[in-house]
């Protein structure tokens, strides 16, 4: 685990740049820094030193020939199988860690080595003698790796930062792609703020090569796809809990101690109670929030009572609000509006004073239908609709979505079912920030135009539509795209902001691939979600937690956008008329929504990501 840059460059000298470029990425790997070069190609490497933590592991690591060198960002939890398998066809290896087995499988098989992965990952290989560089993330996109390319220059980063940093000044505003921020709060499709620096895809495989005085880009994208079928039987427990026990099993690959993260849910309750099963010895749990009578916090304790866990519970007061937003901005180097991170990075902090990996239960709730809205699509699957496919009843749907009366959002939803079609449906659970219906009302006509006007809704419609071959594949498979630019990208940039690693069982490569195909009425109910994940707390007598309504994992924006220090700021934003909200929204209307607290409360969200948006702007483009 750690932070990986480097330049390809035709025409100039690259060292001094990529030692600027590392410097910014201590943070991801503060236990060593090294470099190489070679012909106008730099590649830098920051260590969080997990597996093997000698100093022949260290990186760049080139292989035995001198041809092959890589940067690497992951875990490969597998390794020790693949290097028999190496050692058998005649590898001889020099060190027991993983990155050395990536390489060597590279340099035997290529990328169809990839396939035979069990973990995460974002890495350059670069081959000295063809002069040509190979980049990938893994399928699900828990590593990034950003990237600006010109006519004569690749340059590439874990974060956003380093390449923007040797870039500057020609750097320009995305606007097209803030379109989806404002919406969700949030970059996808490999798109930034910046205009210039991009995202390599979950999955995707680049290849550049130097020709004469240019570099040639090859872009390959390997998707991953989550099948469900009506003739695939049950899926019997006992399946289900040995394939979690192998992947949890697997994340306990490391040469140093790790904690789990235990936040009174079904998720993390059950990988904690599976792993103390595993266990020799007691495991360590962690559990944070801001309320003494929290059910969650008491659902945490009475797990760790039962398996007999370490438990360390920590209280998180509200954060003082003029350090929040900064502090969103210095992870993520761009507008990202999920306040959760906040929390996330307060427990990450907790947990990276005692060790230097956590194990958690993300990606259970994408990979088993976990969400209420799941409830929608499996209804809608059973009725018949009209199926209409019309903007404007969606905007007419936003509007009535953000009623105070449960009622007419409950009715609103039934609307849709039987006359609006499936990606219609889709976009309507998405009704929190600047969607179409506020973007019409509240940006200025320049604002809306040059954001792209409907064209992200359109956009997302198109990609709803093609996530799968029916209304419950769509649906399922369209929610790993939100586990990738949203939740994903959280847990990478708080937990590396203070040196820690995520693993997460539930995105085991092997795991969800021999669970799929799924029958879709093994995983979608009108009456609960996760059975099967359910079925199996109560084989560790933990059948109580089951019981407790979904919540997510937030801080109280709602005491935050009442406040009086968050009034003021906004009043602030209000007044600049020089500002980019003054360039994109109609201040008078916008300032509407601040006049009493239950207006501020309605929308935080909005509000919330006017705040980062104007931040962000002042402190790159003013």
């Amino acid at each position: 685990m750690c932070g990986i840059s480097g330049i390809f460059s035709s025409n100039k000298s690259i060292e001094k740049s990529l030692y600027k470029m590392s410097s910014f990425l201590e943070h991801r790997g503060p236990d060593n820094t090294d470099f190489y070069f070679a012909k106008n190609f730099g590649l830098a490497h920051n260590r969080l030193s997990i597996i093997d933590l000698s100093e022949s592991a260290n990186q760049p690591m080139q292989d035995n020939t001198g041809r092959y060198v890589i940067t690497f960002n992951g875990e490969i939890f597998n390794f020790k199988e693949l290097k028999q398998d190496l050692i058998r066809k005649g590898s001889i290896l020099k060190t027991n860690s993983d990155t050395e087995i990536l390489l060597e499988g590279f340099v035997i098989e290529g990328i169809n080595f990839l396939e035979k992965i069990r973990g995460f990952y974002s890495f350059c290989i670069y081959d000295s003698i063809e002069d040509k560089a190979i980049f990938s993330r893994d399928c699900f996109g828990k590593k990034p790796l950003y990237y600006f390319k010109s006519e004569n220059e690749f340059i590439f980063s874990s974060e956003i930062k380093p390449i923007k940093e040797i870039i500057s000044p020609n750097i320009n505003i995305d606007y097209q792609s803030m379109s989806h921020f404002l919406w969700k709060g949030y970059y996808v499709d490999g798109s930034t703020a910046y205009s210039e620096i991009k995202s390599i895809l979950p999955g995707q495989i680049i290849e550049v090569s130097r020709q004469k005085e240019n570099l040639k880009v090859i872009k390959k994208s390997s998707n991953f796809f989550l099948e469900l079928s009506k003739k695939e039987k049950k899926r019997n427990i006992n399946e289900i809990e040995n394939l979690l026990k192998e992947a949890i099993n697997y994340r306990f690959v490391s040469d140093v101690p790790f904690s789990f993260l235990l936040s009174g849910g079904v998720d993390s309750s059950l990988i904690s109670a599976i792993a103390s099963s595993l266990k020799q010895s007691n495991i360590e749990t962690h559990y944070l929030g801001y309320d003494e009578d929290d059910i969650f916090k008491k659902h945490a304790t009475y797990v760790s009572n039962k398996i007999n866990s370490n438990h360390n519970i920590h209280k998180m007061e509200l954060p003082r609000f003029k350090e929040v937003v900064p502090l969103m901005l210095k992870i993520f180097d761009e507008p990202f509006g999920d306040y959760s991170a906040i929390p996330s990075n307060e427990i990450y902090k907790k947990i990276s004073n005692i060790n230097k990996v956590a194990i958690s239960g993300d990606g259970a709730d994408e990979i088993f239908a976990g969400y209420k809205d799941s409830r929608l699509f499996y209804l809608k699957s059973k009725l018949p609709s009209l199926n209409i496919n019309n903007l404007k009843l969606l905007s007419l749907c936003y509007f009535l979505l953000n009623s105070r009366f449960s009622f007419i959002r409950k009715l609103t939803y039934f609307l849709l079912i039987f006359i609006g079609n499936d990606e219609i449906l889709s976009m309507a659970t998405y009704k929190g920030g600047w969607n179409l219906y506020y973007r019409k009302k509240y940006m200025t006509k320049d604002g809306f135009k040059i954001t792209g006007m409907q064209n992200i809704e359109l956009k997302e419609q198109n990609s709803f539509k093609n996530s799968g071959r029916s209304i419950l594949e769509r649906y399922i498979n369209y929610d790993l795209k939100r586990l990738a630019y949203d939740f994903l990208v959280k847990i990478d940039r708080t937990s590396m902001h203070n040196s820690l690693e995520i693993r997460s069982p539930f995105l085991d490569k092997y795991f969800v691939k021999k669970l799929f195909p799924y029958n879709p009425k093994e995983l979608f109910s009108l009456k609960t979600n996760k059975t099967g994940l359910k079925e199996l707390l109560k084989r560790y007598n933990l059948e109580k937690i089951s019981k407790t309504s979904k919540q997510g994992f937030t801080p109280p924006l709602e005491k935050w956008i009442i406040s009086k220090e968050s009034k003021l700021f906004l009043d602030k934003i209000l007044k600049d008329k020089n500002s980019i909200i003054s360039k994109l929204f109609k201040l008078n209307k916008v300032k509407k929504m601040t006049q009493t607290d239950n207006l501020l409360i309605k929308n935080k969200s909005r509000l919330w990501f006017l705040m980062i948006l104007y931040i962000w702007h002042n402190e790159n483009f003013q």
